[in-house]
């Protein structure tokens, strides 16, 4: 297996660089060269393999001979060692033929946990066969930079470099975040948007300072989380139909990489029949579905603040796959978006997502309605970013016959504060380990990489 950027199939590395990189050097992102195929009774005879297993069955071909089998199947155990539910990725039915996959039993309750940790034992196998150090790099607004320093907390040959939106992040993350046990943190105050906090860090990769430190991106433009997210289908699959029945999924647009990884499972042979891209008001994903028409957009706040961004990274690895590969295609696209803040794709290939993905826009008023409803019919709590995709997979599923699955990405103990306030008595969370002290809140501005320079000149 190779891997090539999304915009020249000249730009190739093996899974190695992949995993320990930010952007390709053109400022693309990697995508494997060719997918792996799986035949439907080769799928089927993994029903009853434990997570980490399957996990193992589903990565191999993605990582070749990088990573012998022995070290391989140890890292995928140690990765999933870390989640305290038995079956790490359990399911909860909440009404007929619907289900909530829950992907919030990692140690810092969010789906995040399942790529970071991962990506920690990736690295740092890596840099100690390279006897390397690494800088890992991202923005946050909240639940991935949290994931990232829980996973990288002991590792010694990595400093972690967090870049948040000053006002994007919820004051009890916020506080975690400052606090969060890492020896090598560095947290900055971006006075801007969580997209520009994105968009400074893709800068910092281009531009980036220092050669005695690999640069490394936690965010989902990292190979790394996609591949972390393909096996959520493959387990779900797996568990409500053997491999054989057909099923529906419903993914809350916090990330595209869930999409994006959702869409090569169904490439890989799952038989999934649909996906559904569930916004809340900040609907780019939403209008690129429904018109054909994506563009940059300000964010406003909602009851769901990791969904309240329009710039999705795996967008591109998405275009990749519905241009047939033409990485000239889309490295003009990119350039065309980078130019206007608008794109619209070929009419065939909008046609071409069409024919599997739907999607819909929610309020914050639907958002409640939903955890209110569905709290008093069943007694099961989701959280806001849950709620949309859940009304979105009971208004635009497309069979009653197949089973729908919403992704489940954050866990309701996070949501306390608001089911107080609903009058719902919810589970409260447990404080992650921190450190005594909360590190200094350094400010600078989205369009400021000085401070960024000067810190990696010190390190």
């Amino acid at each position: 297996m190779h891997y090539v950027s999304t915009r020249s199939s000249a730009a190739q590395a093996d899974f190695e660089k992949v995993v320990l990189s930010g952007l390709a050097d053109d400022g693309g992102l990697f995508v494997p060269f060719e997918l792996p195929l799986f035949e439907p009774r080769e799928i089927a005879n993994w029903s009853t393999l434990p997570y980490d297993e399957l996990a193992y069955r589903v990565m191999r071909p993605f990582i070749g001979a990088s990573i012998p089998e022995a070290d391989l199947k140890r890292l995928l155990n140690a990765a999933c060692g870390q989640f305290k539910h038995r079956a790490v990725a359990p399911l909860h039915q909440v009404d007929r033929n619907e289900w909530v996959l829950e992907l919030f039993h990692g140690p810092t309750r969010s789906s995040k946990d399942f790529a970071a940790q991962l990506q920690a034992q990736l690295v740092q196998y890596f840099l100690h066969k390279r006897q390397r150090r690494a800088v890992l790099l991202g923005a946050t607004n909240g639940d991935t930079g949290l994931a990232a320093i829980e996973a990288f907390k002991h590792c010694d040959d990595v400093h972690i470099v967090l870049l948040y939106p000053e006002s994007g992040v919820l004051p009890h993350q916020l506080q975690e975040l400052l606090s969060a046990a890492h020896p090598a943190l560095h947290t900055f105050a971006v006075t801007g948007s969580f997209d520009e906090c994105q968009h400074l860090a893709n800068r910092l990769f281009r531009q980036w300072p220092n050669p005695r430190y690999e640069a490394i991106s936690f965010n989902s433009s990292n190979w790394v989380n996609v591949l972390a997210q393909l096996v959520f289908y493959f387990y779900a699959v797996l568990q409500l139909g053997g491999g054989q029945r057909p099923i529906g999924f419903s993914v809350p647009a916090a990330s595209f990489a869930e999409v994006y990884a959702g869409y090569i499972a169904q490439k890989m042979g799952l038989p999934i029949t649909q996906i559904i891209v569930a916004t809340n008001k900040n609907d780019a994903l939403h209008q690129l579905f429904l018109k054909n028409h994506y563009c940059r957009q300000r964010a406003d706040k909602t009851l769901s603040p990791a969904m309240d961004l329009s710039i999705f990274s795996n967008l591109e690895r998405f275009l990749w796959e519905l241009y047939g590969h033409d990485a000239t295609a889309v490295s003009a696209l990119m350039a065309e978006f980078d130019a206007s803040a608008e794109m619209t794709l070929a009419n065939e290939c909008w046609l071409r997502a069409r024919m599997i993905i739907d999607s819909y826009a929610v309020s914050d008023a639907q958002t409640l309605n939903e955890i209110t409803s569905l709290y008093h019919d069943t007694g099961y709590l989701i959280d806001p970013h849950t709620a949309t995709a859940v009304l979105a997979a009971r208004l635009y599923r497309r069979s009653l016959v197949a089973p729908m699955v919403t992704l489940g990405e954050t866990s309701p103990a996070k949501s306390a504060a608001l089911f107080d306030e609903l009058g719902i008595n919810a589970p409260q969370q447990n404080a992650l380990a921190t450190t005594h002290d909360a590190s200094p809140r350094r400010r600078i501005a989205p369009d400021d990489l000085g401070p960024l320079f000067q810190l990696l000149d010190t390190l």
